[in-house]
């Protein structure tokens, strides 16, 4: 019987080879496991943010909204949302106005599913009493939503709520508001 006998050239081709074997399996495993990947479907999902509103979400959602105005007060019951933003001292109010109302309805009815209506009210806010005075409001139904009305409100300038648009979104318009648009428009 012939005994093996272990030599300095073999000491380095036998690591050597090894290690390529060992390569070569595990080549092997990780594109027949990227084969299976690509086949494999998820056990579990994460969790995605709903794209609705609720109780637990409304402060996060509004929030992000880039307003010009300050939210004053916000709550949502039943599929209504309902919102007062304040206009303060200092601010060009039709221009905000204008603004954050096309804001409000696309995030109501273009962005989220749930809103039924839309209740939302811009108050004046005295700087020397703190009293609030509301100057608009708009009382929007999901059922009765007509995108186009979106599209006309961006359009505005510095003109009179069109009937239209008063009547599509059931604007309350105030005294204060119009005395508001004429100091605007006349000055």
């Amino acid at each position: 019987m012939r005994r093996f006998r272990f030599t300095p050239a073999l000491g380095i081709w036998i690591p050597a080879l090894i290690t390529a074997i060992c390569f070569l399996v595990l080549a092997a495993v990780h594109s027949v496991s990227g084969a299976v990947e690509g086949r494999s479907i998820a056990a579990f999902h994460p969790a995605v943010a709903p794209s609705g509103l609720s109780d637990a979400n409304l402060v996060d959602r509004l929030s992000s909204l880039p307003l010009d105005l300050n939210i004053g007060k916000a709550d949502w019951e039943d599929g209504t949302l309902l919102v007062d933003l304040k206009i303060t001292d200092g601010q060009d109010p039709v221009r905000m106005v204008l603004g954050d109302l096309t804001k409000m309805l696309a995030f109501s009815f273009e962005d989220k599913q749930n809103v039924s209506q839309l209740y939302l009210r811009f108050v004046a806010v005295d700087p020397w009493t703190g009293a609030h005075y509301l100057m608009l409001a708009a009382n929007v139904k999901r059922n009765e939503w007509d995108h186009a009305l979106l599209k006309e409100l961006k359009q505005m300038e510095n003109e009179p709520f069109s009937d239209r648009l008063v009547q599509g979104l059931h604007l309350t318009i105030t005294n204060m508001w119009i005395k508001q648009f004429n100091a605007e428009e006349n000055g």
